[in-house]
């Protein structure tokens, strides 16, 4: 196992959100070195598959938003109005330094968001609702946020949508006309583990059913 490899298996190893809060704080300076080594592609996917379903200049939260690779694909495809969003003060200090953000907001997903309902057109997010990280729980929060008719599009890996439960909650939003899926993009390696590429989706819905 690499080093960069060893370094994903200890963010996903996070045993409560302080500790999460703390390794991204740790991480921050070198988590875009880290993950470019591991051939991380999901937030340019993540981005591309946000700004084909918007207006320019769209307003956008970009939920759990890093170091802002999401945030910069998006400005550069439309110009969008990104709003970032994340626990860690270091990697957000990381997307400023990137560019991109209207604003740049310091919070988790763990608890209630800071916005009124219906304040974006569109909620992006990437590498957040995964292992050790933020569960089916805060899909809603985040629907929420986005206006009846914008859009929800987000990057998971295969193996956690049955296995942490986001299959269910993914159905449940959708039986309670909350979002209807739009498209789930075909399974692509998008990051390395191992030396082997972990499959991918980027799925995409439009909030209001």
């Amino acid at each position: 196992m690499t080093a960069d490899a060893n370094r994903l298996a200890w963010i996903y190893s996070a045993e409560n959100p302080a500790q999460l809060r703390e390794r991204y704080e740790a991480w921050a300076a070198h988590y875009d070195s880290d993950l470019d080594a591991l051939a991380w592609s999901a937030p340019q996917a993540a981005a591309e598959r946000c700004h084909v379903r918007l207006q320019p200049n769209a307003r956008v939260l970009d939920a759990g938003c890093g170091t802002g690779q999401v945030g910069a694909h998006l400005y550069r495809l439309g110009g969008h109005q990104v709003t970032g969003f994340d626990l860690s003060p270091a990697m957000l200090a990381q997307a400023a330094k990137r560019g991109g953000y209207a604003q740049l907001i310091e919070g988790s997903l763990l608890e209630p968001l800071p916005f009124a309902d219906g304040s974006f057109d569109a909620a992006v997010s990437v590498g957040v609702f995964t292992y050790a990280h933020v569960g089916p729980a805060a899909l809603a929060p985040v629907v929420r946020a986005v206006r009846p008719g914008g859009f929800v599009v987000m990057a998971f890996r295969d193996d956690v949508v049955t296995a942490l439960g986001f299959e269910q909650e993914f159905a449940r939003l959708e039986n309670i006309g909350a979002w209807q899926l739009l498209e789930r993009s075909e399974p692509a390696p998008m990051v390395e583990e191992d030396g082997q590429g972990i499959d991918m989706r980027v799925w995409s819905w439009r909030v209001g059913g």
